[in-house]
């Protein structure tokens, strides 16, 4: 997604996840369970580190591993979607705070 249609989404209020805040919920998930990276990958039927990759952000999962992530982590997909959403939520609330402090410091 473009800069400009981010900013704009921001500017309504709408946080729209990005694959690091799917990371970020799917790693909270799974620490919510107690399990491992390895358990949950082995189960998912992905490698532990493609699955580090993406609680990193740095993976771009196709569709087939985001569900197979749900049903292992016996979520539906609209709670993992949900999750990643309150996480950017999050993630844009934590970078406005940063902002304003950043501006308080330069006066």
């Amino acid at each position: 997604m473009h800069q400009a249609s981010r900013r704009a989404q921001s500017d309504l209020g709408l946080s729209v996840p990005t694959n690091s805040d799917l990371g970020r919920a799917i790693r909270r998930l799974r620490r919510d369970q107690k399990r491992t990276i390895e358990a949950l990958a082995l189960d998912a039927d992905m490698h532990p580190t493609y699955l580090s990759g993406i609680e990193r952000g740095r993976r771009n999962p196709t569709w087939d591993k985001i569900t197979s992530l749900a049903r292992t982590l016996d979520v539906s997909l609209a709670i993992l979607v949900q999750a990643a959403e309150d996480e950017a939520e999050v993630a844009c609330a934590v970078r406005d705070a940063r902002a304003r402090i950043a501006v308080g410091n330069t006066r």
